[in-house]
C-alpha cells in the first residue's frame, strides 16, 4: 500500500528571489555534479504507507541558514534485507526536493509549477510555505515461487510498474498538506523482467520464470492527498528531542484507491526540521530533505510508527482494471508498523529502515516485510 511521508516545520521568514536564469535544469547539474563529487551513489514504492514524523522548531536544529538549491535522493528498497525474496521484491528510484518555491525565479520550470497548481487548498495560501518534488520509481512484485514458470493463481502476481510521483508540499507551523500525482505505467512496458533477471544473474539468485504471467500493459493514473499534524514535541535534554504525529490519507486511481490514518514518533540528538526517514513504498521518500538545508555537525534519530489502511484497490494485488489479468482475493483492511534510524551530517542525509505488514491477501503465505536504505545529498 502507499502513503506519504511528511513534516511540519515553524514558517520560515522570506527568503530571497532567484535570479530568473536558475531553471531546473542547471540546478539539476549541480546537483548531480554534488552528489558525483561526495560519492553518494544509488538506490529508491505501494499505495498508502507513510511515514510522516514531523517537523520540531528551527532552534532544535542545528541547520544553516539561507537558501539552497534542492536535494537529490537515491533510494533502494529490498526484501532481501529481510532474507525473502517475494510479493514487493524491489523498489529502486532517483528524486529531486526543492527549496521553498518562491525563492525560484518567476520563469522557473519549479516556479511555474507551483502556480500552475496554486488552485489547491493550502498551496500558496498565507502561514504556508510550497515546495516541489519528484521521483522516477520502478517497482516489482513476485511470487514465493519464482522458479516456477505458471505460479499458482492465489499468490501475489508479477508486475512491474514505472512511474514519475510529483509531490506539493504546502507545510505550515504545524500543519502539512502533500498533494499526490501519480503518472505512469505497469506491465512489459515498465521492464522489470529483464530489470531482475539481469539483478539475478549478477547476484547468482534463482532465474525468476513467472514473467510471462506478469499483469499487462495499462496506463497509472492516481491522485492522492496527506495531511499531518505537530500533535506533541518536547526536549529530553540540551540537545535531545522527540515529537509525535497523526497522519491521515487518502488516493483514487487504479493504483491505490482507499484511505488510511497513522501515529509516527521521533526521538534523537538536533533534530531538524523533516521528519527522519519514510520508505519508497510509503509514499513521500523525499519528505526527510523537504523544506530543510545542510547541518552544522551531526544529527541522529530513531523513529518508528503504525497505521492502518482501508484499501478499495491496490494494483499490484486486485490486477489492471481495464484489461484482463491475474488478481488475488486483497484484504479490505491493512495493517503496517515501520521503524528506522537517520543520520545527517552536513550536506548529507541516510535512512535505513524496516517495515512490516500484515496480510496483504487472503491467500498471502506470509506478511510481507522489506528494508529501506536511502541517501541524499542537499545543496
Amino acid at each position: 500500500m502507499k502513503s506519504s511521508g511528511v513534516h511540519l516545520p515553524a514558517v520560515p521568514g522570506e527568503a530571497p528571489v532567484r535570479t530568473d536564469g536558475e531553471s531546473l535544469l542547471p540546478v539539476l547539474r549541480e546537483g548531480l555534479s554534488a552528489v558525483s563529487k561526495s560519492g553518494v551513489a544509488r538506490s529508491i514504492s505501494s499505495c498508502c504507507l507513510l511515514t510522516v514524523l514531523v517537523a520540531a522548531p528551527a532552534a532544535w536544529a542545528e541547520e544553516t541558514r539561507g537558501t539552497h538549491h534542492g536535494a537529490l535522493t537515491f533510494t533502494l528498497e529490498n526484501d532481501v534485507f529481510t532474507g525473502s525474496d517475494n510479493n514487493y521484491t524491489n523498489g529502486v528510484g532517483i528524486s529531486w526536493a526543492s527549496d521553498a518555491t518562491d525563492t525560484y525565479g518567476e520563469r522557473s520550470l519549479v516556479r511555474r509549477w507551483a502556480k500552475f497548481w496554486s488552485f489547491l487548498p493550502f498551496v500558496g495560501d498565507p502561514g504556508y510555505r510550497t515546495y516541489a518534488a519528484w521521483s522516477a520509481v520502478q517497482e516489482m512484485n513476485t511470487p514465493d515461487d519464482i522458479r516456477t514458470p505458471s505460479p499458482p493463481l492465489d499468490d501475489q502476481p508479477y508486475s512491474g510498474v514505472l512511474y514519475l510521483d510529483s509531490n506539493l508540499y504546502a507545510k505550515g507551523e504545524r500543519w502539512t498538506h502533500v498533494w499526490q500525482l501519480k503518472v505512469g505505467v505497469v506491465g512489459p512496458a515498465a521492464q522489470a523482467e529483464p530489470a531482475q533477471k539481469w539483478v539475478h544473474a549478477r547476484v547468482g539468485s534463482d532465474e525468476p520464470k513467472g514473467w510471462d504471467t506478469q499483469l499487462p500493459n495499462e496506463a497509472v493514473l492516481n491522485v492522492g492527498y496527506t495531511g499531518s499534524y505537530l500533535l506533541a514535541r518536547g526536549d529530553l535534554t540540551r540537545s535531545a528531542s522527540w515529537r509525535i504525529i497523526p497522519v491521515t490519507n487518502a488516493g483514487v486511481g487504479n493504483y491505490f484507491t482507499g484511505v488510511g490514518l497513522g501515529l509516527y514518533g521521533e526521538v534523537g540528538w538536533n533534530l531538524v526540521d523533516a521528519l527522519g526517514g519514510t520508505a519508497l513504498r510509503q509514499g513521500l521518500n523525499t519528505a526527510s530533505t523537504v523544506g530543510v538545508g545542510p547541518v552544522d555537525g551531526w544529527s541522529v534519530s530513531f523513529s518508528g510508527g503504525f497505521a492502518g489502511y482501508g484499501v478499495a484497490h491496490y494494483l499490484p494485488l486486485d490486477g489492471t482494471l481495464f484489461r484482463d489479468s491475474r488478481s488475488v482475493d486483497s484484504e479490505p483492511f491493512v495493517g503496517m508498523t515501520t521503524f528506522g534510524v537517520c543520520v545527517r551530517h552536513g550536506h548529507f542525509v541516510g535512512f535505513l529502515g524496516r517495515t512490516y505488514f500484515s496480510k496483504t491477501f487472503r491467500t498471502e503465505r506470509a506478511p510481507p516485510d522489506f528494508g529501506t536504505l536511502s541517501l541524499s545529498w542537499i545543496f
